[in-house]
């Protein structure tokens, strides 16, 4: 058989290799390539609010502040509602970044069900006079411990912000807004608020928050 002959296919295949190899490595070295949204999440990342959203809201019971037991759903019902939970030993959160939410309160709470849930053994008078220090205008619901148990509440979570459209399910979560370790369901990067001044990440979180409102409505 002809030498050149032989020689000819195997350098024709060995070309036809190269090609794909290199086709093969482009595209997947590309910056344009698709990144899954989950290789951009921190290894801290609070994947466990990620399992509420799209969801029925999860149901808990409280204490208004006319001392009456009711549950969330009670408040709620076929409503766009924004639950903050709460903890009074959380300065940062509690008395610097709750009272920024009383012109969305003022803004669109004719609209939308306000309820702010403070996790504490506290009594009706310790929460007015809270409200009073604060200030705070949205009304506040002593939380049991099934609020806790059922929306995974741990105490580096709050403040534990859920949005809840009128049909009954959660479409946005945060958690921490006034903090550069602040975590949001669906994800979003928030690596910029490293950045920022305390009263600028409140400003930031406000204003993300106020454009989430506006989607429920």
């Amino acid at each position: 058989m002809d030498r050149k002959m032989v020689i000819t296919p195997i350098v024709a295949f060995l070309s036809v290799l190269m090609i794909f190899t290199i086709l093969f490595f482009t595209v997947n070295s590309s910056p344009n390539s698709e990144i899954s949204s989950d290789s951009n999440k921190p290894e801290h990342f609070n994947s466990k609010i990620e399992n509420l959203i799209n969801k029925p809201y999860p149901n808990f019971h409280g204490i208004d502040e006319n001392g009456n037991e009711v549950s969330i759903k009670d408040i709620i019902e076929n409503k766009p509602a924004i639950i903050i939970f709460f903890a009074l030993g959380d300065k940062p959160g509690t008395f610097d970044f709750l009272p920024n939410l009383n012109p969305l309160y003022n803004r669109y709470g004719n609209k939308v069900e306000f309820v702010a849930v403070l996790l504490s053994r506290s009594s009706s008078e310790e929460v007015k006079e809270l409200k009073r220090i604060l200030p705070l205008k949205i009304p506040v619901l002593l939380g049991y411990s099934d609020a806790i148990r059922n929306y995974e509440i741990a105490k580096v979570d709050v403040p534990y912000i859920v949005m809840i459209n009128k049909q009954g399910i959660v479409k946005h979560i945060i958690l921490r807004p006034e903090s550069d370790l602040i975590e949001e369901a669906p994800y979003r990067n928030h690596n910029g608020f490293s950045n920022k001044t305390k009263e600028e990440r409140i400003k930031s979180s406000v204003k993300i928050i106020d454009n989430y409102i506006k989607d429920l409505l």
